[in-house]
């Protein structure tokens, strides 16, 4: 299971800029209410994925690393 949820940052960079992206275009062609729907719902589970990972013991730097990854690392599903 660790492996299924091991990725290296640049990949969750990609995820993080995807998410960006899409949210960005989806406020201009549909409305801003749903482009700020989209970036709430990572913002959301980015605060979900770092209590956990408090409550793990993790600290600082190590816990934002380990949501930030867990949050925008499903971008290595879809880059080479």
């Amino acid at each position: 299971m660790r492996n299924l949820f091991r990725v290296e940052l640049p990949t969750a960079h990609v995820g993080l800029v995807i998410v960006i992206t899409a949210s960005v275009f989806v406020g201009v062609v549909w409305s801003p209410r749903t482009g700020l729907i989209i970036a709430g719902a990572f913002a959301a589970l980015f605060v979900v994925a770092l209590g956990v990972a408090l409550l793990a013991g993790s600290r600082g730097r190590s816990a934002v690393g380990a949501a930030y990854k867990f949050t925008f690392g499903w971008a290595d599903w879809i880059t080479p």
